[in-house]
Parts: C-alpha cells; sequence; structure tokens
C-alpha cells in the first residue's frame, strides 16, 4: 500500500493566481449547506447571483432541504451560489460559494445533521498559545505551557469556502462579488474575525484577505479554498513543530503538537513541501507568500544547507526503494527514520514508521512489527487524520501482525 506523502490541505496565498501559476500540489502542502438540526434552526441564506443578466432564482429547496434560493446569482457554464449559514457550528457561522449540485452533497455531512459532531471544536477557554508581536515576524502563537506530542491547539471549522472553479468560470468582477456577499452572510462577531486577517494589498480587501490565508482542500471531488482565522495565524517553518489535518465529515481543521513545545516558543506550521531544498523552498515562498524564509533550516550555513540537501535527496531515494517494500531490508526503513530524525521532519517520519512496520513484517519480526505500526498510526493520525484509511493496516498490524498477508513474505 502507497500512503500519499503530501497533507490534503493546501495553505495558499494569492488564490485567484491558482490557474495562472499552474502550482503543483506537491509542491504546497496540503483540504451552509445541509439539514441543520432544530436547535440550530436558522433560515440558511443561498444563492447571490451577480452579472448583467441577472437570472432568476434557482430553486434548490425542496421537503427535505433547508436551503433557500434569492435572485442575484451568476450563471456561466454552471451557476455558481452562496450559500450561508448563520446557525452552523453553534453560531460561527459558515458561507460557501459553489454549485447548487455540490451543495446537495454536504446535505449529508454530521456537520450538520449530527448535533454532536462538533462537540468541543470551536471551544477553546483556555488556549495553550498567546499572540505577541515578533521581531521581523509580525504576529505570532507563543506557547504559554508546556505542550507534547499529541496535544491539541486548534480544531475549528472554516468560515468560508469558495469553489475553486468560479476562478475560472468567471469574470473577476463576478466572483469578487461572490466573495463579497459570502463574507457579509457572516455573523457580525465571525466577519470581525475575518476583517482582523492579515491581506497583502493587491485586488480588494476582501479577496486580498482570503488570497493570503486560504487553505486548499479537496472536498466530494471538487477543490474548495476555506478560510480557518484561526490557524491562519500560525507562521511558516520549513521545520514546524505542528502539523494539521482536515475531517471531512465534520469539516474541521485540526492543528495538533508534532513535538514537544516548551513555554516561549513560537508554535509553526509549513506552508510547502518540507521534503524540498533549500533552493526551491526560498522560490516557492517567496513567489507566492512574498517573504524571504529566515527560520533556522534556511539560515543554516551553506556548508550545512548542503549537507541537508544531501539528506533530502537521499530521504526520496528511500522512499521510492521502499514502494517495494516486500524485498526491501528493515535496515532500509530505520535508515529513513533516522534521516528524518536528523532532518527533524517529525510529521513525515509517520511514513517511515509505516515502512518499518512491513518490513518487519515480511521478515517475521513480531515485536518490531507491533512497535513501528504503534508509532506509525499515532503520527500518522496527526497528520494524516482520526479516520485515514491508509492507516487500518496498520491498526491490524498493530494486533497480530502474523495474520497480516505481509508476514514472513521475504522468507517464503
Amino acid at each position: 500500500m502507497k500512503l500519499i506523502i503530501i497533507p490534503n490541505i493546501i495553505p495558499y496565498t494569492a488564490v485567484s493566481l491558482a490557474f495562472q501559476q499552474q502550482i503543483i500540489s506537491g509542491d504546497v502542502c496540503s483540504s451552509a449547506l445541509v439539514q441543520v438540526p432544530h436547535s440550530q434552526q436558522d433560515q440558511l441564506e443561498g444563492c447571490r447571483y451577480f452579472g448583467q443578466d441577472h437570472l432568476n432564482a434557482v430553486s434548490l429547496t425542496n421537503s427535505s432541504s433547508p436551503w433557500t434560493s434569492q435572485d442575484h446569482c451568476h450563471n456561466s457554464t454552471e451557476t455558481f451560489c452562496v450559500f450561508s449559514s448563520k446557525a452552523f457550528a453553534s453560531g460561527r457561522g459558515i458561507s460557501i460559494i459553489t454549485t447548487s449540485d455540490r451543495a446537495e452533497n454536504f446535505q449529508q455531512l454530521p456537520a450538520f445533521v449530527d448535533e454532536d459532531a462538533l462537540s468541543g471544536v470551536n471551544e477553546q477557554p483556555s488556549p495553550p498559545f498567546e499572540e505577541k508581536e515578533l521581531p521581523g515576524r509580525g504576529r505570532g502563537l507563543i506557547a504559554n505551557k508546556m505542550l507534547h506530542r499529541g496535544d491539541r491547539i486548534f480544531a475549528h471549522t472554516p468560515i468560508l469556502m469558495l469553489d475553486s472553479e468560479i476562478f475560472g468560470e468567471l469574470e473577476t468582477e463576478k466572483w469578487l462579488g461572490l466573495e463579497h456577499a459570502a463574507v457579509n452572510n457572516l455573523p457580525p462577531k465571525t466577519k470581525q474575525m475575518f476583517s482582523a486577517l492579515y491581506g497583502s494589498p493587491v485586488t480588494d480587501p476582501v479577496s486580498d484577505r482570503i488570497d493570503t490565508n486560504a487553505f486548499v482542500l479537496d472536498l466530494h471531488g471538487a477543490t474548495y479554498y476555506a478560510v480557518f482565522p484561526e490557524t491562519a495565524r500560525l507562521n511558516h517553518d520549513c521545520r514546524p513543530n505542528a502539523a494539521y489535518f482536515f475531517d471531512k465529515e465534520t469539516l474541521t481543521h485540526y492543528v495538533h503538537a508534532m513535538t514537544d513545545i516548551t513555554p516561549g516558543t513560537e508554535i509553526t506550521i509549513t506552508y510547502i513541501d518540507p521534503h524540498m531544498s533549500r533552493e526551491n523552498r526560498l522560490k516557492k515562498l517567496s513567489s507566492l507568500w512574498g517573504f524571504q524564509c529566515s527560520c533556522s533550516l534556511c539560515s543554516l550555513h551553506p556548508d550545512l544547507a548542503h549537507e541537508s540537501d544531501e539528506r533530502l535527496d537521499q530521504i526520496n531515494t528511500i522512499r521510492e526503494r521502499l514502494e517495494d517494500w516486500e524485498t526491501a531490508p528493515p535496515q532500509m526503513a530505520l535508515a529513513l527514520l533516522s534521516l528524518y530524525e536528523q532532518e527533524r521532519l517529525h510529521a513525515p517520519s509517520s511514513l517511515a514508521y509505516w515502512y518499518a512496520a512491513l518490513t518487519s513484517c515480511a521478515e517475521g519480526l513480531y515485536w518490531d512489527t507491533i512497535r513501528y505500526a504503534r508509532l506509525a498510526i499515532e503520527l500518522g493520525m496527526l497528520d494524516y487524520g482520526f479516520k485515514d484509511e491508509d492507516f487500518q493496516l496498520m491498526r491490524s498490524l498493530a494486533k497480530e501482525p502474523e495474520k497480516e498477508t505481509c508476514w514472513l513474505t521475504r522468507l517464503k
């Protein structure tokens, strides 16, 4: 089984440039609408049209759907509307720009039909951090208590979701109008959260904030740009101490500590694929986010930076060889793990533990298989999500490795 290396959620700047720059997803990390429980009854506003045609409202309502539709939507190859719920997530609210067909796909999500699905989400009475001004970095989040691997830092739902197709289907003035309508439909407190976000002044105050702070995610076969105000406050580091994933059932963005974080330390995530060389990282960050990375890794002496690049090259080579894990010795997976540790790549090391478990299983190493499978599960859940299907095999390996098909395959 082959793991996906790059997470499905991608922090992205200049969302509207995605179609112009043809960004390769491997270089960037990464990722309402339904029956609202009776306890959250609130009339959903939907379908704001923009354009010269001023089409009649598209009927989206039926006896089982909470959506309402209004005029002022815009029709191109497809009709794009603003679907909003001020009651979503206990009043946090959400606005989604998409088509009526895709809006219907959200209707069965637990985030909307299960009152308990978002229990504990968007709640942070005693946050483990403080926001402070940092020299040369703007504002950042500083840990105010000891954090250990697996400790939750954030768990929040998006306030905006934009179907990526609007940028290719609609003229600029049309999708700008949809963005403004989406923000205006949010509850006042949530709208203030959006307004407090930083936006590089390029096009428009609303669009600039979306471009600077949006994450890219895949849902129901479509790509969306989603704004999570809390996570957007985390700065980049090429060797971050936190990792994130998006839960598609609850529309929740989770951020956890991936290593010990002492009080006074900045909490960081990575905006890009951390396997890139120093030169490529600097180019990517400069072109997309407009800053010159000064993290400890990018600030290394040239000789040390070269050694780091050499390790990254070797990591990529070993990963490719381990795809044929049935014939690879466990020592190869352990070498990969050692390289990840040297590079301080905490989240991606779940892959090394994954291969260590499989290669140990292939050689019939019972306790090593259990050991590495458990570590793969722990780190994989923090990087890929609690219910990631790729880690089901690891759970079986951790319980009864001798019953799995990988058992003793190298010795047969």
